[in-house]
């Protein structure tokens, strides 16, 4: 609750402090973030498509006739080409947070913390009107940090079982049906939760026209920060440091 109270006291600056020209962007995602998401989003899209083919009726494979063979022979060596870039980038992302400063910063913010309970709380009463105003959140919500876990967790388990159905020979059929079931199971959370909580929560709410791009620009721009993150906001304008971090200056 400390960091609460300090947070309180931190005032926004005055706009008429600020050259009438300059334009703040804040940044969300760095360059190495943002190419990390786009593969892993690239491999992801590949592992659903060619992971749900698999459930096409046996009678619209066989109108394929002879193309059916081929047709499903690169589906399978894409799904692996996709699974295998899908584990080298978890794998580069877990040397980024060991070993890049920004990595750190990443890994200490995504932590949880007791305020995310409040701030759920929070926000559930803000919901049903209980609260006039929303929290104000730090450069991660909670639902940033829950939605992270579950990508993490899912992740590791679609790995893990994808490697031990690839590998079939080694295994009883035991351990093999498990990991099918698991397999299937996992690759259905995980695309309902990217088309209905991600996709909503990040790219296709109202005020985000068409859809959100910060994942091509890595920025968002003043008005949107303190909606989203007034609290993230009114840290980094209390502290040089983190201004020379997240805010990029353009010129309108």
């Amino acid at each position: 609750m400390e960091e609460t109270a300090v947070a309180e006291k931190i005032e926004a600056p005055r706009e008429e402090t600020r050259p009438a020209k300059q334009k703040l962007l804040f940044v969300r995602l760095n360059k190495l973030e943002r190419w990390q998401h786009t593969f892993f989003m690239g491999c992801f899209i590949v592992l659903a498509v060619t992971g749900f083919m698999l459930k096409i009726p046996e009678d619209i494979v066989q109108k394929l006739g002879g193309y059916g063979d081929t047709v499903f022979f690169f589906r399978s060596l894409l799904h692996r080409i996709a699974g295998i870039g899908m584990i080298l980038t978890g794998i580069f992302h877990l040397f980024y947070l060991v070993f890049h400063r920004a990595g750190h910063r990443w890994l200490f913010d995504m932590l949880p913390r007791p305020r995310d309970l409040f701030d759920l709380i929070h926000n559930m009463l803000y919901f049903i009107n209980v609260k006039k105003e929303p929290p104000e959140f730090d450069r991660f919500s909670y639902k940033h940090k829950m939605e992270y876990g579950a990508l993490i967790l899912g992740t590791t388990l679609m790995s893990v079982t994808g490697l031990l159905l690839w590998t079939e020979s080694r295994w009883s059929k035991f351990i093999l049906d498990i990991s099918a079931l698991v397999h299937g199971m996992e690759a259905v959370l995980a695309c309902l939760a990217i088309i209905v909580w991600h996709m909503y929560e990040i790219h296709f709410k109202l005020h985000k026209s068409p859809v959100d791009d910060v994942w091509i620009t890595g920025v968002i721009d003043e008005e949107e920060m303190k909606e989203e993150y007034l609290l993230h906001y009114k840290k980094i304008m209390a502290d040089p440091h983190l201004q020379e971090i997240y805010i990029k200056r353009e010129s309108q």
